[in-house]
């Protein structure tokens, strides 16, 4: 059944975590971006206040996001900057709705339903106080990879952008055999048919002969859950006082690259770049930011 309704407000919360064994950089630790926040829509506008905090490799950072009318604001370790004029879009109005990125998607040719296998009802759930059906299923690996792979060749233009694209694609038929399970758990609200939560899980395991070519990788796991609540209820959103100008969110850039920098070498190896230029400009930040 459909939603009842677009989703005017509420309070979301995004949580996602990257587990890669065997990479020296993160000391076992996984790599974790945590979100939430309240949101509002009027209009074709989308009025929000997130908060976010990102940890890699013992290094953590703390992130904010908040857009009020036609401002928006970027914070970084508690300073918030203001971010230039048109710098960010507004949000279509079918987006917020529950089929809002099941039909994005419909748009590029891509059916999410054709993902699922082996779905079934394990029962009812509370999220957020709302009574909702759980729905849980296997994810056909071969058939999202098969879409990816669309995109990626939908997106191409230039003859670099090309050549990236066959790069990568060449790789999908490596993760397909490396990942070991994939779990989707969608939680729809029994009343009005919204989804509430969607939780996403995926195990992978890395062949031996690979592993010494990505920095010794030997496998993780990825999670990923995203929860709707308070929907239809007021929310207060503000905006930070005392704000910086744009001019200066430099600095703030400088100061995150600086400590994040000891993982340059690491997503080097990953994308195929240099780890060595890519860690001297971390350096650069940090010099930067100390003589600013």
């Amino acid at each position: 059944m459909a939603a009842s309704g677009a989703v005017g407000s509420g309070h979301v919360s995004l949580s996602l975590s990257l587990a890669l064994d065997g990479i020296k950089q993160l000391g076992g630790k996984p790599i974790s971006l945590d979100i939430s926040g309240p949101f509002s829509r009027s209009g074709s506008a989308l009025d929000a206040d997130l908060a976010a905090t990102v940890s890699a490799g013992g290094s953590t950072a703390s992130l904010a996001l908040d857009r009020l009318g036609t401002s928006t604001y970027l914070g970084i370790d508690g300073t918030f900057y203001t971010l230039p004029a048109g710098g960010s879009k507004t949000i279509p109005a079918h987006a917020t709705g529950a089929s809002g990125a099941l039909g994005m998607l419909a748009g590029l040719g891509i059916d999410p339903r054709a993902w699922l296998t082996d779905p079934h009802d394990v029962g009812q759930a509370d999220i957020g106080g709302v009574t909702t059906e759980h729905l849980t299923a296997q994810i056909n690996v071969a058939a999202v990879l098969a879409d990816v792979s669309k995109l990626i060749g939908g997106a191409t233009g230039s003859s670099g952008a090309t050549q990236s694209a066959t790069s990568v694609t060449s790789l999908l038929p490596l993760l397909e055999s490396a990942i070991t399970s994939a779990q989707v758990d969608i939680y729809t609200g029994v009343s009005d048919h919204i989804v509430r939560r969607f939780d996403l899980a995926i195990d992978f395991t890395v062949p031996q002969i690979a592993s010494g070519a990505i920095d010794g990788l030997t496998g993780g796991s990825l999670s990923f859950d995203a929860t709707l609540t308070q929907l239809g209820q007021p929310q207060t959103i503000t905006a930070p006082a005392g704000a910086q100008p744009a001019s200066k969110l430099l600095n703030g850039v400088f100061a995150l690259e600086s400590r994040f920098g000891s993982l340059a070498a690491l997503v080097a190896s990953l994308t195929g770049g240099t780890g060595a230029g890519n860690s001297g400009s971390g350096s650069s930040a940090g010099s930067a930011t100390a003589s600013s």
